[in-house]
């Protein structure tokens, strides 16, 4: 029996993929055939790009798009098996769930801010699921139920989409990223988001970031744990 859930990839691609990307892509529909994929080209914003996309999904049959929206970044790569995983995840716990991607800088740390009663050391390739405020929408999996309890409270923007990425409130001195923005909403609207540490994923930049790369230099992989804590910078 075919496990993997009905989902849709999308794939804000405005200045086209990385090798590795693509690579990644393709394997995952080579094994994955009740996965639509589709690309978005020509929108440099990415929180409007984001939006809508993820309005397109929602407007979309779910018997065609799926139970769950994927979107991944076009320097962001993974291993054969990491998307449908966090497919699974997401609808098992109801939940946006986030791959744990490195910032394109050496000693920069991680693309999420975990939560404070979940700061801790965690083991990446492991099979655990963190708490946060946010995580980075690189690599991320969205139940239709979370975009459908989120539309009802948004205005629909001109063109027929929902501004579910776009970061027009401050809270209190910090001016939100896309993935904040995103992100706050579905805690506030009463879901989860979880970062999940089993993939295994690069951020390419003019170097191929892995996770080890965003606390150690040189890089090892082997047994590598990240310790995630709450920062937040003026």
């Amino acid at each position: 029996m075919f496990r993997n859930p009905r989902a849709t990839l999308w794939v804000c691609a405005y200045q086209g993929f990385t090798g590795r990307t693509h690579r990644s892509v393709l394997n995952e529909l080579l094994g994955w055939p009740n996965l639509t994929y589709r690309d978005h080209e020509g929108q440099a914003n990415i929180d409007v790009a984001r939006s809508k996309v993820a309005s397109w999904f929602l407007q979309a049959p779910e018997e065609e798009a799926g139970s769950v929206l994927l979107m991944v970044d076009t320097d962001t790569a993974w291993e054969k098996g990491d998307l449908a995983f966090i497919a699974k995840r997401a609808l098992e716990h109801n939940a946006v769930v986030g791959g744990i991607y490195p910032k394109r800088k050496f000693g920069a740390g991680a693309a999420l801010r975990v939560l404070p009663e979940t700061e801790g050391t965690y083991a990446i390739g492991t099979d655990a699921l963190i708490p946060c405020e946010f995580v980075g929408t690189g690599f991320i999996a969205i139940p239709r139920v979370v975009l459908d309890e989120l539309s009802k409270s948004l205005p629909l923007c001109k063109g027929d989409f929902w501004p579910f990425f776009m970061p027009f409130v401050i809270r209190g001195n910090e001016y939100p990223t896309d993935d904040q923005a995103f992100c706050w909403r579905v805690l506030e609207a009463g879901f989860k988001v979880y970062a999940s540490t089993y993939p295994k994923l690069t951020h390419t930049g003019e170097y191929t970031y892995r996770m080890v790369d965003a606390d150690v230099q040189p890089p090892e992989d082997r047994d590598m744990k990240m310790r995630f804590e709450r920062l937040v910078h003026a």
